[in-house]
């Protein structure tokens, strides 16, 4: 009898410390969950105070460019709105600097946060310059290095954007997709209202210098379409709401189906006479954007929402998992006490269960009948706490498909944004049996920049950044559906043309080696360069592999740059060249 009685109480004392385990590990994961949810909250709300900063920069491009382009009889009026939105813009970076102080420091920072002053300094005296002579007299280059001084002041607010965006995912992986739609929300509604600043130039500029405002509308109507696509018009997925998926539909119909068509329809009939008024423009496009405008502040708003009600939810959950272990103990405190012989094998059952919940087994076990109401209580807490073990695995299971995301995200050249050589290489053999299965043939080419090592000796390796991020992106953007760019290193590239004979391969790096030479890559000096092309034709059902094409297309590169550089080369072949593939 001792030894039953003995065993019942080990019984008893194994489902007390099982119970006490589980309680214990689903408040601890609980805990963590409302801490994580809560900081992650805290950040969102701090970002948006840098990202109304950003946003304000962007947004006073258009009283300047209103204060610029204004009659005599409308520029006070004029200037009294962009001294207005200067002191909101002036208030918001105080803000933005109160909330980040003594937070997020370092010397990348620093510095981006002084050529965020400087810039935005520039910009605005090149501005008031512009807008302080006459309408009559008023020089319209004089406009358009104030727009452009302006554009640099808000890409400068874009990279210390980008920097304090990166430490705060750093810190708190878990907002990475949220920072992401954000940041991507806001270079949208940016590129927008680059978009209809450079159709306004085109407009007062002299007709000569049409050519090269309406090039830079068509890059921003890439980046603006690339933004679109990838990421702004999935941001119900992540942020599922019907507001946010009304804004979604909205800047579809409002921008892209409206505000767009019209700045496309004034660049494409723009005559020399300017008969199409910069203010009608103006006035007609604005509103387009107001939508853009809306979704960038949404995002933010619901993302913070999202976070302060996962962390309620967590809180919540805490409390329930405490309360309910300590039920769990005081209820077998009760049967060890009061009902041990009537619930003794019950109690077994719950101990056998504990121990398979505690070593990960969640499945539901089978009813147990004719036990006493405390004991169903129990088993009711277990399904509580199986169910909670159950919803934070399917939590790690979002995690790791964010993990997943960001491995994605290290197949790409952190500079221009395009595949690196890794990602390249992974996706080649898929390209080359597609095009063999379809029959279409392939144009591999490699082309570097001309003297590149020169820009990075006189301008700094900063500005030689920047051209290679604005090669890119120019080459890219004049890319047809389908054609592949990646950057291979330094300042090598690699494109895959498909559906390319070797006069369709031909004209199109022809036009994109013309492009490049006439286009300025790096707006502050302006900076234009030169290419040179080597081009290997793989015909559909080739037996060439990647191996043979990035050779021949390598020698054909280094050919072209015997030749005296900025040319194409789409045939010969070389031995003495070097082969690196």
């Amino acid at each position: 009898m001792f030894r039953i009685q003995h065993l019942q109480w080990m019984g008893i004392a194994a489902a007390a410390i099982g119970c006490l385990l589980l309680g214990g590990a689903a408040v601890l994961s609980n805990f963590n969950d409302y801490q994580r949810h809560s900081h992650g909250a805290y950040e969102l709300e701090r970002f948006s105070a840098l990202l109304e900063a950003v946003n304000a920069i962007s947004a006073e491009r258009g009283p300047a460019n209103s204060a610029m382009a204004a009659t005599d009889a409308e520029a006070a009026a004029r200037h009294a709105e962009l001294a207005t939105k200067r002191a909101e813009t002036d208030a918001a970076i105080y803000n933005m600097e109160a909330v980040f102080k003594d937070t997020i420091a370092g010397q990348e920072c620093d510095a981006a946060h002084a050529r965020l002053q400087s810039e935005l300094a520039n910009g605005r005296r090149k501005v008031d310059f512009a807008a302080s002579s006459p309408f009559a007299e008023r020089d319209p280059r004089a406009i358009g290095r104030g727009m452009l001084a302006m554009f640099a002041a808000a890409d400068a607010a874009t990279k210390l954007r980008d920097l304090v965006s990166g430490h705060i995912i750093a810190e708190t992986p878990g907002l990475a997709g949220e920072l992401m739609l954000a940041n991507s929300a806001s270079t949208l509604r940016d590129q927008e209202g680059r978009l209809g600043s450079f159709v306004v130039m085109a407009l007062v500029a002299p007709p000569e210098r049409d050519p090269m405002y309406l090039q830079r509308m068509q890059a921003a109507e890439g980046i603006i379409r690339s933004l679109w696509s990838t990421s702004v018009s999935l941001a119900d997925n992540l942020l599922p709401d019907p507001e946010i998926t009304g804004l979604v539909a909205a800047v579809q119909r409002d921008f892209f189906d409206g505000a767009l068509l019209l700045a496309l329809d004034a660049a494409e009939n723009h005559a020399e006479d300017n008969s199409l008024s910069p203010a009608v423009l103006t006035a007609e496009y604005v509103p387009g954007m107001r939508s853009s405008e809306l979704l960038r502040t949404a995002v933010i708003r619901h993302a913070v929402a999202a976070m302060d009600r996962n962390a309620d939810n967590a809180l919540k959950a805490l409390v329930s998992a405490a309360l309910l272990t300590a039920a769990i103990l005081a209820v077998l405190v009760i049967v060890a006490v009061v009902f041990r012989r009537t619930l003794f094998s019950p109690l077994m059952r719950l101990h056998d269960d504990v121990l398979a919940l505690a070593s990960g087994d969640h499945k539901a076990p089978a009813p147990l009948n004719g036990t006493a109401r405390e004991v169903g209580n129990i088993f009711n807490g277990l399904d509580i706490l199986r169910q909670n073990l159950a919803e934070k695995r399917v939590l790690e299971e979002e995690q790791r498909r964010l993990n997943r995301r960001l491995r994605r995200l290290a197949e790409t050249d952190t500079l221009t944004g395009q595949l690196n050589r890794r990602a390249l290489l992974s996706r080649v053999d898929a390209m080359f049996r597609r095009a063999d299965r379809i029959g279409e043939s392939l144009a591999v080419v490699l082309f570097d920049i001309d003297h590149f090592k020169v820009v990075n000796d006189t301008h700094g390796h900063a500005v030689g950044d920047e051209v290679l991020s604005g090669v890119a992106r120019l080459i890219d953007g004049a890319l047809r559906t389908g054609d592949t760019l990646a950057r291979i290193g330094g300042e090598e590239f690699v494109l895959i043309l498909r559906r390319a004979d070797d006069i369709t391969a031909h004209n199109l790096l022809e036009r994109l080696r013309i492009l490049l030479s006439e286009t300025a890559v790096q707006g502050k000096l302006g900076l234009k360069v030169t290419a040179s092309f080597g081009a290997a034709m793989r015909p559909a059902g080739s037996a060439q592999d990647w191996d043979e094409m990035f050779s021949l297309a390598d020698q054909r590169l280094y050919m072209a740059k015997g030749a005296g550089r900025n040319c194409i080369v789409t045939e010969g072949f070389s031995p003495q060249t070097r082969q690196r593939a």
